[in-house]
């Protein structure tokens, strides 16, 4: 991660679990850096990143285009600077403070680490949901069993789902996925079965099966599997 120096800069070894790597600072030590978006929701993301990272939350301070954030530890006076930069580039500056003197470069490293990661989180919530749907495009009843990155009231697992029983011509929505990758196996009921399989092993009901993997796309809209009796 990228900090942008206010004066003359040096490289410090990242020490903070989780942050690693090297960071570069300003020589007092203030961590910062330009994220990918608005105000409130960097905003947003600094007070999910202190409440996770057990600091207690003091004032939240907004003036024009600016906010200003600050929290304590036991040791600590935290604050947090946000500012506008576009409608979707904001700065964000984070300084820690011991004892109104000794400034703690690695645990403003770690707040400004943790906010990013709230921010990118919060991004991939935001991503609208695919709907999923397989179609029986076979002479034949089919059954099908899919694995994907499933929601299910505001959760993301991942989920084996099956078995779909579909007639001839017949559609169904199985499920909704804010992920592009989904894998299928499908089999005709017949004595001269058809299988649909690829070399992706999960497990269902107690049996292995191999599925086959599509990649939806990153748009991640609305989405159908054609099950056709002369792909094997």
């Amino acid at each position: 991660m990228l900090l942008l120096a206010g004066c003359a800069s040096v490289v410090v070894p990242g020490t903070i679990a989780g942050a690693g790597g090297y960071y570069q600072y300003s020589t007092d030590n203030v961590a910062q850096n330009t994220l990918i978006g608005n105000v409130n929701q960097v905003a947003a993301s600094a007070k999910r990143a202190l409440k996770k990272l057990n600091m207690n939350l003091q004032s939240v301070d907004t003036e024009n285009s600016e906010t200003v954030i600050r929290a304590t530890t036991s040791e600590l006076t935290i604050s947090i600077d946000i500012e506008a930069i576009t409608n979707t580039a904001t700065k964000v500056s984070v300084n820690a403070v011991k004892d109104y003197v000794i400034k703690d470069k690695a645990t403003a490293a770690e707040i400004l680490f943790q906010i990013r990661i709230e921010l990118d989180n919060q991004s991939q919530l935001q991503i609208h949901a695919g709907r999923v749907y397989i179609k029986n495009d076979c002479d034949r009843t089919i059954d099908v069993a899919i694995y994907c990155l499933a929601e299910t009231d505001k959760l993301r697992t991942w989920q084996t789902r099956g078995w779909f029983s579909l007639v001839p011509g017949q559609k169904k929505h199985v499920a909704d996925t804010r992920n592009r990758y989904i894998y299928f196996y499908g089999k005709t009921r017949s004595e001269n079965s058809i299988r649909w399989a690829g070399e992706y092993v999960h497990r269902f009901e107690g049996n292995r099966y191999e599925f086959f993997k599509v990649d939806i796309g990153a748009a991640l809209g609305d989405y159908t599997q054609s099950f056709h009796c002369s792909q094997k």
